[in-house]
């Protein structure tokens, strides 16, 4: 294929037109140089031209992938129209299309985008820290899939289909890219025939680099990447009848990955007084909520961290008598401040294998299995913050409060923490506060899959289809596969609850003294102890699901299509409890199960069960104006399972459901594609209205992620468009226009309790460091108590622990019953608000300019692409400090080619404007403080590949 032809390919797939599930990227002939190459699909599992094939998809087939600089999952938003990647806060990631993608965080959630490799599901995958590397496409397909294969999906699907070997040819491949941040990557093929009826091709790939962002205390280079993969697939075609393939996979990385980047925080500080009264410090500590209201751009403060859990307890073991961190936040948001650089190891093992039976001329057998094992572990500093105070040398006014008397609070303070030295089995020796967290998970799957598809010439075909899916993730006793936050301050509040006989707790709570301290805090660990908080949902999935597709030639230019899926999904998780703290007399048992009301034995099992599908109809009409019209319109309901939330936090048996609803998507879809001009303009249009039911989303309730279900309505426009328009010169974009509305919705915004009312104060509880509510006269009549000396100084710190409910008239006869109830706060309307992660508008523009024979059979191309992506919100109370602004993306290239050598030489450049973007957010909870985590893209980079085929 000559360089030209590879072009207009590559461009015709990085348009983001529509296609089905296979895209191949050779064609037919041209009938000029201005005509585009006709691409082939497999959408009804026929071959047919990508312009004939009535749904949305973008598929990039390798030479578009290298083309358009799509190294991996998060790039394709610069290409697709209406869709949008964030890392997330726990080792995740969040690929939105259309607006729907994964807001919940839960072991037992599904995600609304699938993730696929051969048309396999991977409910645990590394599609979003790996590369894509010797594949022969991959496909984004969107709106409601699950009538044509695999696990079912609310939003759409991403398809990786690798290259296969092939019969009776020896191929290699080998591309190598060196570029700034000391970058290295290589990725090699080598396909190998082994007779006449089977071959062997194996891939790798490699890539390291050094880090994006710095850490400020140790020096070091921090975010890199050293990430190892290698394939290999043996192909067996035994008979003209009987084919099949039997893949090896396995992806491995161990580097200093950040999981969560910069923390950013609006200091709320302790109120001096209130109402014109004085608050003292042991009242200052429940006046600050840690981090308030405020834009991102607005909030580089350091946490006050008097206000988080951490800080608070270590107040109470006098190590602290306020906030630890006064100082000023560094404006850089690739400077981070951490005590250690963050640790992040991933590894995947997948096998897959197919076999092809064509029962007759017209109907194909196919079966599709697939085992997958992957492990995931990631530490960081939880806080990513030098305090700007050591810990006290002396018992600090906490320890003074709570042991009675200074001299007792001295002797304990000088055995326990001498010189104000906490030693922490997890975190070693130490004479500040120090706060990390470890995230992991360990999950293994294993599906089969049965289809059977026909090909015959008449009006009628169908594909049918059956899949089970069994999914394990997180046992008891895995020790990495649950989420941990570590704090000497914690440590320090076990041990001298210990020493005191157990008085703070109501008994005895062991520490984990496994380790000593050193190296990484996961060889400091064995998952027993009651120093750090510890979360953990051992998980079972068991799915089955029949599906099918009708297709029905109502005339010779109109197509019924009609779809059914039935899923069951069998859920089961144990309520295995956060045993923080809690003595032994309570829990014995760290893995136990703990019973509820409503499982005794502390298992929960759940059901869900439901039929989707779709139906539509494709008509393809003879208009003089165009070359080729195709119209189709389209009724598909998407859904995905519900699931089961965490246990609930401790002391608050019914903070939350139990469980979550699923939710549904029904979509209405009316698209049109068109070739125009002797076939060199293409222009394709789809509109479409999703009502949204159930939308998962997550909100922490008490240091646990709880899942919560609204509505919402979405409709968009995406329009796609590439023209030919001289035979060396092609431009090519798309536009995604998208208006989404949370629907009859409300719910507590943590960063602003009292929804604005004046007449209410939000005040920290002492024991779980969560925020409650009260009147504002209630608070006021407290703090007066206080100053009269009716009551003890801190008494405030009783105002959300209820400690004065019913009392109002033995302080003032003129309170109102109920001035000193505590409550969550005030639902704020949500109705009319955006859903996360869903800008009004995405453009991509690209262009690509063709030089031949420029000397001795070297051609050159000379290529840019401009990405711009609207403002969006990262939570649904859509306020100030969730908004994340519009961003930009130039990339640039020069590529120099030889065809008859089969070797090109290409000089790139990515984000060139290098542009810092905030891609998300993620706001923590109240005993943490409320800080914010961002997410960003990776800083402009650039250099040289070279590769050669043969």
């Amino acid at each position: 294929m000559s360089l030209r032809s590879q072009v207009k390919c590559a461009l015709f797939l990085g348009a983001s037109v529509f296609a089905y599930t296979s895209v191949v990227g050779t064609a037919t002939a041209q009938e000029s140089e201005r005509r585009y190459q006709t691409i082939t699909v497999t959408t009804q599992k026929t071959a047919e031209s990508i312009q004939d094939v009535p749904i949305a998809v973008s598929a990039f087939n390798e030479e578009a992938l290298d083309r358009l600089q799509l190294a991996g999952g998060p790039d394709l938003v610069r290409t697709i129209p209406n869709v949008t990647f964030t890392k997330g806060n726990f080792t995740g990631a969040n690929f939105r299309i259309r607006g729907v993608g994964s807001d919940l965080v839960a072991t037992s959630g599904d995600s609304g985008v699938g993730v696929h490799q051969n048309d396999v599901p991977l409910t645990a995958n590394r599609l979003f820290e790996s590369e894509f590397y010797d594949v022969e496409r991959v496909e984004t397909l969107r709106g409601p899939q699950g009538t044509l294969y695999g696990r079912n999906a609310t939003g759409g699907v991403v398809n990786v289909i690798t290259a296969k070997p092939v019969l009776e040819e020896w191929q290699g491949h080998l591309q190598v890219t060196m570029g700034n941040y000391a970058t290295l990557r290589a990725e090699g093929m080598v396909n190998i025939p082994i007779g006449e009826t089977a071959a062997l091709r194996i891939a790798g790939a490699h890539l390291e680099r050094d880090g994006f962002a710095t850490n400020t205390v140790t020096g070091n280079d921090i975010d890199d990447r050293d990430i190892n993969s290698i394939r290999a697939t043996l192909a067996w075609e035994p008979t003209d009848s009987l084919r099949g393939y039997f893949m090896y996979e396995n992806f491995v990385e161990d580097d200093t990955r950040l999981r969560s980047g910069k923390q950013l925080c609006d200091q709320d500080p302790f109120m001096t007084s209130y109402a014109g009264i004085p608050i003292g410090q042991a009242d200052q500590i429940y006046t600050s909520i840690g981090c308030q209201e405020a834009p991102l751009s607005e909030s580089y403060d350091r946490l006050n961290t008097a206000a988080s859990l951490g800080g608070g307890l270590a107040i109470t073991a006098g190590l602290l008598n306020g906030n630890a961190a006064t100082d000023p936040l560094n404006r850089n948001l690739r400077e981070i401040e951490s005590f250690i650089d963050p640790d992040y190891r991933a590894d995947q093992t997948l096998y897959t294998w197919q076999a092809e039976y064509d029962l007759t001329d017209s109907l194909t057998l196919t079966y599709l299995g697939s085992h997958n094992e992957s492990n995931i572990v990631s530490e960081e500093d939880y806080n990513k913050l030098i305090p700007s105070i050591d810990y006290n040398t002396n018992a600090g006014f906490g320890l003074v409060n709570l042991v009675g008397d200074a001299a007792t609070a001295e002797f304990f303070y000088q055995t326990l923490f001498p010189g104000g030295t906490v030693t922490d089995p997890q975190l070693g020796v130490a004479n500040s506060l120090r706060s990390y967290d470890l995230s992991g998970s360990e999950t293994s799957q294993t599906t089969h899959e049965l289809r059977l598809q026909s090909d015959f010439d008449g009006r009628f075909n169908f594909n049918l289809g059956a899949i089970m899916v069994d999914f394990e993730a997180n046992e008891a006793e895995t020790i990495p596969a649950s989420y941990y936050v570590f704090s000497n301050s914690l440590s320090a509040v076990a041990q001298l609850n210990n020493a005191l006989g157990g008085a703070i707790f109501g008994g005895p709570t062991p520490l984990d003294t496994s380790g000593n301290g050193q190296g990484s805090v996961l060889s400091n660990l064995d998952a027993t102890g009651r120093n750090y908080y510890r979360s953990i949902s051992p998980y079972d999935l068991s799915s089955f699901a029949v599906f099918g597709e009708s297709y029905i030639d109502l005339m010779d230019n109109l197509q019924l299509t009609v779809g059914l899926r039935y899923t069951s999904d069998e859920k089961t998780q144990e309520n295995i409890a956060q045993y923080f703290f809690t003595p032994t007399n309570v829990i014995s048992d760290p893995f136990e199960p703990t019973p509820t009301a409503e499982e005794p034995d502390g298992i929960y099992v759940r059901e869900f069960e439901e039929v989707t599908g779709r139906i539509g109809l494709d008509w393809s009409p003879d208009f003089d104006f165009t070359d080729d019209t195709l119209i189709y319109a389209f009724y598909s309901r998407g859904y995905k399972g519900g699931g089961i939330n965490p246990p609930q936090p401790s002391g608050n048996q019914s903070a939350f459901p139990q469980v979550f609803d699923p939710e549904f998507v029904n979509s209405y879809e009316i698209g049109t594609k068109n070739t125009l001009m002797d076939g060199a303009l293409q222009l394709n249009a789809t509109a479409f209205y999703y009502d949204y039911e159930g939308y998962q989303m997550t909100q922490i309730v008490n240091r646990t992620s709880a899942n919560f279900n609204i509505d919402a309505e979405i409709q968009g426009l995406e329009l796609e468009t590439m023209w030919n328009v001289t035979d060396n010169f092609i431009l090519a974009a798309n536009l995604g226009l998208l208006d989404t509305e949370i629907q009859n919705s409300s719910a507590i915004d943590v960063l602003n309790r009292t929804n604005s009312d004046p007449n209410y104060v939000v005040i920290k509880n002492p024991q779980t460091y969560s925020n409650c509510v009260v009147s504002a006269a209630g608070y006021a009549t407290i703090l007066g108590a206080i100053q009269a000396g009716a009551l003890a100084p801190g008494s405030t710190g009783g105002l959300c622990l209820g400690s004065f409910v019913g009392l109002e008239g033995v302080f003032n006869p003129l309170l109102p019953a109920g001035a000193f109830t505590p409550f969550e706060g005030f639902e704020a309307d949500l109705s009319g608000n955006e859903l996360p992660g869903t800008p009004d508008m995405t453009l991509n523009i690209s262009g690509e300019y063709i030089v031949d024979d420029i000397f001795e059979g070297w051609d050159a191309s000379f290529r840019g692409d401009y990405y711009y992506q609207g403002e969006t919100f990262s939570r649904v109370w859509n306020t100030g400090h969730d908004r994340l602004e519009s961003w930009d993306n130039v990339n640039l290239s020069v590529r120099f080619t030889n065809d008859d050598m089969g070797v090109y030489v290409e000089l790139f450049g990515k984000n060139v404007m290098d542009e810092e973007v905030i891609t998300g957010s993620y706001l923590t909870d109240d005993s943490s403080g409320l800080f914010t985590n961002v997410f960003l893209t990776e800083p402009r980079t650039y250099g040289i590949t070279v590769a050669r085929t043969w």
